[in-house]
């Protein structure tokens, strides 16, 4: 009787919640001026990040890693955020809900996709509609601070403009690549159940190309473009501006052998494999100087605000616990 009274008191009290497990999860990991910030703010945050899917795969030593990691990346997005909004407040800068309403809507035009399609895509990326709105709400309030603050220090003399051609002057030397794909086509007007199919099937092939199956196999047995299919899915050599800018952004990162991760167009899903690489052609500052013009700007931008934003929080009250 007494070991049985023992063992009920025993479970009593393992369902008693432990006293600080409230306030570690609640503790201050951050303050900007005064403003605290809590692990249960980071928690929260994670859907305007990209952060929702962090914990998904893996042993719980490599969740809590990932965990750990995605937490200091968030806690750094909101003490950037909380300066942006008070920067924003002294300068009179307001973004309303329809701004961020208005990008979402372009983004899903531009991508010719609809809601239940976006909102897929964002959950495969980490983010909720509601969170990904709360991002697009934040970006465009740091382009207009740096529209403010930032563009006005920038000079776009042509001097600089030279200066900066010479010394990225590879940047600017377009080399050839030849790309093989596999491509898995939907019907016209195809419904949800078409894509989950060629996912299906895209996600077979890849599985195969893990376990040793080689490109050209995999795009003659499987790959819906006749075409090149029987070449095994070779496209032959391309130029920048010669190929479709989605393809061309995700090739000219690629390295010979690298297989693409599998995107998706308005009829099919494709992967891509850079084969071959050969130098091409070396284009002169007047040829691409709009290029020139768009590279030296974004860098510089990125340089003046990230100091911008280091002056900022050394003038600031800015408190890092995590």
């Amino acid at each position: 009787m007494i070991k049985r009274i023992s063992l009920v008191i025993f479970i009593f009290f393992l369902l008693i919640p432990f006293p600080s497990s409230a306030k570690v999860f609640d503790r201050v990991v951050g303050v900007v001026d005064g403003e605290v910030i809590t692990l249960a703010d980071l928690d929260e945050a994670m859907p305007q990040y990209g952060m929702v899917n962090i914990l998904d795969a893996g042993n719980p030593l490599d969740k809590e890693m990932r965990l750990n990691q995605a937490r200091k990346a968030v806690l750094q997005s909101l003490i950037e955020e909380k300066m942006l909004q008070k920067t924003a407040n002294r300068l009179g800068i307001k973004v309303g809900t329809e701004e961020a309403d208005n990008a979402f809507a372009k983004m899903k035009e531009d991508g010719k996709i609809d809601d239940a399609q976006a909102e897929k895509e964002l959950i495969r990326q980490g983010f909720s509609v509601e969170g990904y709105r709360h991002f697009l709400t934040v970006q465009i309030r740091r382009a207009r601070i740096i529209e403010s603050l930032i563009k006005p220090n920038i000079s776009m003399a042509e001097e600089k403009l030279r200066e900066y051609y010479q010394a990225n002057i590879n940047k600017y030397q377009s080399p050839e690549l030849r790309v093989s794909q596999i491509v898995i086509q939907v019907p016209p007007e195809p419904q949800a159940k078409d894509w989950e199919a060629a996912k299906k099937k895209m996600d077979m092939v890849l599985e195969n190309l893990k376990k040793g199956a080689t490109f050209e196999e995999m795009a003659r047995q499987y790959s819906d473009d006749s075409t090149s299919a029987s070449s095994g899915g070779d496209l032959g050599f391309f130029a920048k501006g010669e190929i479709m800018p989605l393809l061309e952004a995700v090739v000219f990162n690629m390295n010979v052998g690298e297989i693409s991760e599998t995107l998706q167009s308005a009829q099919a899903l494709h992967i891509f494999k850079v084969t071959d690489k050969r130098e091409g052609t070396l284009y002169s500052f007047d040829e691409i100087k709009e290029r020139v013009m768009a590279d030296y700007y974004r860098e510089e931008v990125t340089k003046h605000y990230i100091k911008w934003l280091d002056d900022l929080k050394a003038r600031s009250n800015v408190e890092v616990k995590l």
